[in-house]
């Protein structure tokens, strides 16, 4: 049995997790600015972006099952998760609005998973 603490704890949990509360700040424009210059200009480290994009992610709670994947124009984010809620998504396109993505079903070891393919046209 859980004590009343326990419980209170678990409802606060889950009302935290029924309402997406995600404040990035104006992170997700200074990444998606970023990831432009590196695009455009090779400007930026791309170790750095990599990291930055996958705790962008984090913050939408939407896991990386493998490292996110930067190449010439575009950015591969791995979920370990086969279903996205849309909330959540569209949060992410407002902040990398410039970018367009593409989500994508894959089979991994037996298993339906979702990637992110974000493409910036220039």
């Amino acid at each position: 049995m859980y004590s009343e603490e326990e419980k209170a704890e678990l409802m606060k949990e889950l009302k935290e997790m029924e309402s997406l509360k995600v404040d990035t700040g104006n992170e997700g424009e200074i990444l998606q600015n970023d990831l432009i210059d590196y695009i455009e200009n090779g400007n930026g480290d791309k170790q750095d972006l990599i990291f930055r994009i996958e705790l962008f992610t984090y913050a939408f709670k939407l896991f990386s099952r493998k490292e996110v994947k930067l190449d010439n124009n575009q950015f591969i984010v791995y979920l370990n998760d086969s279903i996205l809620d849309y909330e959540k998504i569209d949060l992410i396109t407002k902040d990398l609005n410039k970018f367009e993505l593409v989500i994508e079903a894959v089979e991994d070891n037996g298993e339906i998973l979702i990637n992110l393919n974000f493409t910036y046209h220039y």
